[in-house]
């Protein structure tokens, strides 16, 4: 919905909202709304907030809270992606496309053969990507985005899921929906999902990640896929074996 605004819960006071700075901005002068008119607004997790425009000023916007509905958009698993530091412009797409699936966390990690470098200091970028993708999709829910951590950093953070997919392209027998298949009695509150960078895994790194117990080396099919094709393949499918799509 084009009249949806992202705010802080700080914003809020009683009945009364204030938007400021970029979302004002986008109200005033892109959408150039006027008194009266209606519009929806949310903080991450929350509600929807259905407001109608009381004021606009140079510096900010007025709104009062008229009523709320839940969304359904929210998810309701916790899928993490760990993707392969690709270049930003990659990042950004891979990230406002998982948004829209419905993940709830994406760690980018660096490996042997990444060719992107690390830098957090783009993290700030990606989280309005995420907020202008959560206004399209109806989400409330923020996706959350973490700085970047190290192939070994990685492997020991994969102990805190209860299954994790590992996007393999050497892999040539086991397929998602086998794992899914012979996995039914795992709790599936917590699954990870891990995707190489351009330039995939070295063989010790693959030996690696399928060493561990609760991961799953998987084929995405025939064909070599790009990482930000990839990464968007599998949640799209790992959230439909989950009933979330």
């Amino acid at each position: 919905m084009e009249r949806r605004f992202f705010l802080q819960k700080t914003d809020i006071q009683g009945e009364i909202i204030t938007l400021t700075s970029d979302e004002h901005q986008h109200l005033s002068k892109v959408l150039r709304l006027r008194v009266g008119d209606k519009v929806e607004c949310f903080y991450d997790n929350s509600n929807i907030l259905i407001c109608e425009i009381l004021d606009i000023t140079k510096n900010f916007s007025t709104l009062k809270i008229l009523d709320e509905y839940e969304t359904s958009a929210n998810p309701k698993v916790n899928v993490t992606l760990f993707q392969g530091l690709p270049k930003l412009d990659k990042l950004e797409l891979i990230t406002q496309k998982v948004t829209e699936i419905g993940l709830t966390t994406i760690i980018p990690f660096y490996s042997s053969f990444c060719i992107a470098k690390q830098n957090d200091n783009k993290i700030e970028r990606l989280k309005k990507i995420v907020t202008s993708a959560c206004k399209q999709c109806g989400r409330t829910k923020l996706i959350n985005i973490k700085a970047s951590v190290s192939f070994k950093e990685m492997l020991n953070l994969l102990n805190n899921y209860s299954l994790v997919i590992f996007a393999n392209e050497n892999e040539k027998t086991l397929s998602l929906r086998q794992v899914f298949k012979e996995n039914k009695e795992i709790n599936l509150d917590s699954v990870a999902l891990i995707v190489g960078s351009e330039g995939g895994f070295s063989k010790e790194e693959i030996n690696q990640l399928t060493s561990l117990k609760n991961v799953f080396s998987v084929s995405l099919g025939q064909r070599i896929l790009r990482t930000e094709t990839a990464s968007i393949s599998l949640a799209t499918l790992v959230l439909y074996e989950l009933n979330e799509i």
